[in-house]
C-alpha cells in the first residue's frame, strides 16, 4: 500500500467536505467512490493499492449544508487531474482548496479560437498547488473587444460553454474577465479580474491562441492564512505563451486594501518578497505579464490570502 496524506483546506467558516479516490487498473473502463465527509480544514490518510498497474484519481468536495434528502451541497470543488500511481511502502502529501487561488494555463487549458468564435476554457480558480476546479460564483462578467470596440459580454466564467462569434479577419482582440465569490464559499481569492490581448484571424480548426498567466505560490495554511507580519518570499511561474525564454516582461504589484492602492514589488530571480498581511487583513496580487511576440495578459488576485 501508499499511504497519502491529504490536506483538505477552507477559506470559510463552519464547511465540511470530503476526499474521494477512484482507482482505475489497466483496460478498466468504470469506477466510483464514496467520499466520508468531515470537519474543514483538516486531514485525511490514504492507503491506497500499488498491485496490477492500478492509477488513482483524488476528487476533493467543499460542502454548504445538505439537500432535503441529506446530500451534501457541494460550493466548490477540484480535481488531481490525470490519475496518477503510487510505489507501495511510501508516503506522499497532497493538499486541495487553498490559496492562492488563481488563473491555470497548461496544455489543456487556455483561448481558443475555432473558426470565427473565440472562446476561454481554463480554470480561473485553480487552487495553490494548481489542481483545477472551481467554486459557486457571485458574478460573472466576461468581455471580448476588437480593435478597442465591443464584440459582447457573457456570464461565463471560461468553462468554455459561451463563445463570441467574430469576422474572419485578422484583428486585435482584448479578452476581460471579472469573477467574484461569497466569503461563506470561500474568503481566499474573493474576486479575479483577469484580460489576454492578442492577434488572430480565421482558423480551419481548434486552435489555442497565445495566452500568458503567473501564479503565485505562496504557503499558506489549510485556512489561507499565513503568519502576520511576517516577511515571506513567494515564488511565480510563468505559464503559457510567455513561459521561460519566450517572457519579454513581467510586472507585480501587492495591496493590502482591496486595490484601492497598488506598490510594486521586484521581481528577482523568479520571486518577489512581501510583508503578510496584518492579522485579520489579506493581501491582494496585480501583475501585468508580455511576451516577445507582443502578446500581454493581465491578472489581479483580491484578498489572496490572509494574516493571522
Amino acid at each position: 500500500l501508499a499511504k497519502v496524506k491529504v490536506g483538505l483546506g477552507a477559506a470559510a467558516s463552519n464547511k465540511k467536505g470530503s476526499i474521494g479516490a477512484v482507482g482505475w487498473l489497466p483496460g478498466s473502463f468504470s469506477a466510483s467512490s464514496i467520499g466520508i465527509q468531515q470537519t474543514l480544514p483538516g486531514t485525511r490518510t490514504l492507503n491506497l493499492s500499488t498491485l496490477s498497474g492500478v492509477k488513482w484519481e483524488m476528487d476533493f468536495e467543499q460542502d454548504s449544508g445538505v439537500d432535503p434528502d441529506g446530500f451534501p451541497i457541494a460550493d466548490a470543488f477540484y480535481t488531481l487531474g490525470a490519475a496518477q500511481s503510487f510505489q507501495g511502502g511510501k508516503s506522499y502529501a497532497k493538499t486541495f482548496n487553498t490559496a492562492v487561488f488563481g488563473p491555470h494555463l497548461n496544455a489543456n487549458f487556455g483561448l481558443y479560437r475555432d473558426g470565427n468564435e473565440i472562446l476561454g476554457s481554463l480554470p480561473l480558480f485553480a487552487d495553490g498547488q494548481g489542481h483545477a476546479g472551481s467554486s459557486l460564483f457571485t458574478s460573472v462578467n466576461t468581455t471580448l473587444y476588437k480593435n478597442g470596440v465591443k464584440v459582447g459580454s457573457n456570464d461565463d466564467p471560461l468553462f468554455g460553454e459561451k463563445t463570441f462569434k467574430v469576422p474572419a479577419g485578422q484583428a486585435n482582440y482584448k479578452l476581460t474577465t471579472s469573477v467574484k465569490r461569497s466569503v461563506k464559499v470561500a474568503a481566499a481569492s474573493t474576486r479575479i479580474d483577469a484580460s489576454w490581448t492578442f492577434s488572430s484571424k480565421k482558423t480551419t480548426d481548434f486552435t489555442k491562441l497565445p495566452a500568458s498567466m503567473v501564479r503565485f505560490n505562496a504557503k499558506t495554511g489549510l485556512d489561507s492564512r499565513v503568519e502576520a507580519g511576517k516577511t515571506a518570499t513567494i515564488p511565480l511561474t510563468v505559464e503559457g505563451s510567455a513561459k521561460g525564454s519566450n517572457l519579454k516582461s513581467l510586472a507585480v504589484y501587492v495591496s493590502y486594501d482591496y486595490g484601492q492602492t497598488w506598490k510594486k514589488v521586484t521581481v528577482s530571480g523568479g520571486k518577489i518578497t512581501v510583508k503578510n498581511p496584518a492579522k485579520g487583513k489579506a493581501i491582494s496580487f496585480h501583475a501585468k505579464i508580455a511576451d516577445k511576440k507582443g502578446n500581454k495578459s493581465t491578472i489581479s488576485i483580491y484578498n489572496a490570502y490572509y494574516g493571522k
